[in-house]
């Protein structure tokens, strides 16, 4: 479709969209992409992270999703996601705005959430503090609490790492698991706005498999550009705007009218 716009061919398309996400990349992805570099960066994240959601010593969340490709010529199995299509796992962490702070896009869409998260960079980071941590004791046994992520219930339960009871036993720990959802919600709207705000995300992306994780980053680095210049912004898709009415629409008339007379 670009090449068209432009008359230009596709090979040359690809070429220079790439030439371009690579330097994006390079260049302006530090600035935009980044974790806390100080321990004062660090406790406004936790500061903010707490104010909004109650969690104390989470700076961010963690979570993983999926971005199409066409089926690789080399282990295309290994890309075969369990949402039954060819995919690159990208794993991604953002603060309580839904800002990114850390990027891996390299794993095949088969490998899970767990592993991913086990083997990656943010995670050998935490756990031998190379990033720059406070600790906040609590309780009456005075237990030390690093600062930490909040993942779903993929993920692995780490001191950095944090995620909700898979059964709850006690009041509080139904508490925990409302208030841990409810602090996860960030990534999952940061991921949303992200693939509404770059359509190549959520299609397959027919590039060369190396090359497909750096137009994934730019895609990333770029969304960090608009949120931060301009955060208003409509997650409204017109074909789902569409579909939304209708579905109001149809339940008005065929539950809510029903309700009401079953009401009466």
């Amino acid at each position: 479709m670009t090449a068209n716009t432009f008359g230009i061919a596709v090979c040359t398309t690809s070429a220079v969209i790439f030439e371009v996400c690579n330097a994006i990349v390079k260049y302006i992805g530090p600035r935009f992409v980044n974790l806390p570099k100080n321990k004062q960066q660090m406790r406004e994240k936790i500061s903010e992270f707490e104010s909004k959601f109650g969690m104390i010593q989470a700076f961010g969340c963690v979570d993983g999703t999926h971005i199409p490709i066409v089926c690789p010529t080399n282990h295309s199995q290994d890309y075969f996601c369990y949402k039954q299509y060819y995919s690159l796992q990208v794993q991604a962490v953002c603060d309580y705005k839904g800002s990114f702070l850390d990027v891996e896009c390299m794993w095949p869409g088969s490998v899970h959430d767990a592993k991913v998260f086990s083997n990656s960079s943010i995670n050998t980071n935490l756990r031998s503090s190379r990033l720059p941590g406070t600790i906040q004791t609590i309780t009456k046994n005075k237990i030390k609490v690093p600062c930490y992520l909040i993942g779903d219930p993929a993920y692995p339960l780490l001191p950095h790492c944090m995620k909700e009871y898979s059964t709850c036993k006690k009041n509080d720990e139904v508490i925990f698991n409302s208030m841990l959802r409810t602090a996860r919600n960030p990534i999952e709207c940061a991921f949303g706005r992200l693939k509404t705000r770059w359509k190549i995300l959520t299609k397959k992306m027919d590039l060369k498999l190396e090359k497909i994780p750096t137009v994934i980053y730019a895609c990333f680095i770029l969304h960090n550009f608009c949120e931060r210049h301009n955060p208003i912004f409509s997650c409204i898709d017109g074909e789902g705007e569409v579909i939304h009415k209708a579905l109001t629409e149809y339940i008005s008339e065929n539950y809510v009218q029903k309700q009401t007379v079953y009401t009466k």
